[in-house]
């Protein structure tokens, strides 16, 4: 039988909201380090569109980047806002929302990476987004917490990995975590 749930799924805050852990952030903040240098700036400002104040993208860039996020839930809809000046973006979103996400990225034409299931790669309406990407590929799988009850999702079924664009130094990059 063919597990096909992960396209016809459809999103709510419920199923499709997941935090991303700090294993499968920190990894990161070398290639933002290499991606600023090569900006020839000293900080870049990073656009976290799916993030709140509480995300671990957040937490963690703002130690050392500026960080501007943003949440849909605050009224800034990713497929609709974009904020003024920024040079990267990087985050976790829905997963149901991967065709959308993607053709919007095309369209603003900035950097990113950004954290998808690995079948993403898959599919001809995908293809033209995909196609110049650069890949960011871990050694395990992330399990995501739950928004909802804030546990840890164990066993997750799927790979997930960063397509990038005009992010990484190379185009395939082999990352421990």
């Amino acid at each position: 039988m063919i597990n096909k749930g992960y396209l016809t799924a459809n999103s709510s805050n419920e199923n499709d909201e997941f935090l991303t852990p700090r294993e499968a952030v920190e990894p990161l903040l070398k290639y933002i380090e290499s991606f600023c240098k090569r900006m020839e700036k000293s900080t870049c400002t990073i656009w976290c569109p799916f993030d709140t104040e509480e995300s671990e993208y957040v937490k963690i860039f703002k130690t050392k980047y500026n960080v501007i996020y943003s949440h849909i839930n605050n009224g800034q809809d990713f497929l609709t806002y974009a904020p003024k000046n920024y040079d990267l973006i990087i985050s976790n979103p829905p997963f149901s929302k991967k065709d959308q996400i993607l053709k919007r990225l095309y369209e603003l034409n900035h950097p990113f990476a950004i954290l998808l299931p690995l079948p993403t790669l898959q599919g001809q309406r995908r293809f033209k987004y995909l196609k110049d990407c650069q890949a960011l590929i871990f050694n395990k799988r992330i399990n995501f917490k739950n928004l909802k009850n804030n546990e840890v999702k164990k066993g997750v079924s799927f790979a997930s990995i960063y397509i990038c664009k005009n992010f990484l130094p190379k185009d395939l990059i082999f990352e421990e975590i």
